[in-house]
């Protein structure tokens, strides 16, 4: 005797059929949400003036004159190069004076400092100048001397300006001191004499 097939249940066909629809929208909902979770954990590429504004110096500061130097034509080429707030300049300026012993900062007021910054970038923008790089001798050419204030490293190094097709470099010489806590502070710096040789030769 052939046995009778059982019929589906109209009921219970359509209950699993939203149930079903219900599985399906909610991982649909949880894989769209995490995508969007992790799109929006994506960090933006941050500035050069980002960076340097971020960087704590009382853990990262630079452990050689050479690196200290460094630093110091970063924070400049950037604070006569890029489009800055008036915030940045002044985080840029005082990260800048961090780089600066303290007889350095006493000669050359903050306030004043900010406001021939200011002077420069435009004259920078009205000619069309930028620093196009900066070159900084090798750690083994540095002299280091003792003077009255201390071990003091003097370092040549030279920007290289970028005025329209023109390129021009301007040398200088660099006075760094090292403080009783064996950090490097910048003391001082001139024209080099490489530069005032080529300009007496012109």
């Amino acid at each position: 005797m052939a046995t009778k097939k059982k019929k589906s249940s109209p009921v219970g066909t359509i209950i699993f059929m939203v149930l079903f629809a219900g599985v399906v929208i909610g991982l649909y909902f949880l894989i769209t949400r995490n995508k969007n979770k992790d799109t929006k954990e994506i960090p933006a590429t941050s500035s050069e003036a980002e960076v340097l504004i971020k960087k704590d110096l009382d853990w990262e500061y630079p452990v050689t004159p050479r690196e200290v130097l460094k630093l110091y034509c970063r924070i400049t080429k950037c604070l006569y190069n890029d489009d800055l707030t008036d915030d940045q300049i002044k985080k840029l300026v005082s990260k800048l004076r961090n780089l600066y012993t303290f007889e350095l900062q006493e000669n050359n007021d903050e306030d004043d400092q900010i406001k021939l910054l200011k002077g420069d970038r435009e004259e920078y923008k009205k000619d069309k100048k930028t620093i196009f790089q900066f070159t900084i001798e090798k750690s083994e050419d540095i002299s280091y001397i003792d003077t009255k204030a201390g071990n003091t490293a003097l370092i040549e190094m030279y920007f290289t300006i970028q005025a329209g097709a023109n390129m021009n470099r301007s040398y200088e010489e660099f006075s760094l001191v090292q403080e009783d806590s064996g950090r490097w502070k910048i003391a001082g710096w001139k024209l080099s004499e490489k530069e005032l040789a080529i300009d007496e030769g012109d």
